[in-house]
């Protein structure tokens, strides 16, 4: 019975997390060239947004920054108001959802720096 090497067998979580982001932005991003081509500039808002989060996800992702207050401030403030772009324009409860998380983490953000 033969041993694989540990290089072989060894799985990069960071690599693969990298390229997976990467991808979810290069669909955000025709996904908003698709529907502002469709819908015009009425449906700028919602991709702009989406792309925002995206982006802030991409950016951290790929700079390793996903640990600093920073980014956890923009990436959540993003997804806060997303959340609530999105509801004001469907009044869908996810969309709520989406807002309470966001701003949820902000919170915790900001209790964390604040108590220690």
């Amino acid at each position: 019975m033969t041993r694989r090497s540990t290089s072989r067998a060894r799985f990069d979580v960071t690599l693969v997390s990298k390229v997976v982001v990467s991808l979810l932005f290069l669909v955000a991003l025709a996904a908003a060239a698709m529907s502002v081509r469709a819908d015009g500039f009425d449906s700028l808002a919602t991709t702009a947004g989406s792309l925002y989060v995206t982006g802030a996800l991409a950016v951290g992702v790929l700079r390793d920054a996903t640990d600093t207050r920073r980014w956890r401030v923009a990436f959540f403030g993003g997804v806060a108001v997303f959340g609530l772009a999105e509801y004001a324009a469907s009044s869908e409860w996810f969309d709520l959802l989406l807002a309470a998380a966001g701003a949820a983490m902000l919170a915790g953000d900001a209790f964390d720096r604040f108590s220690g």
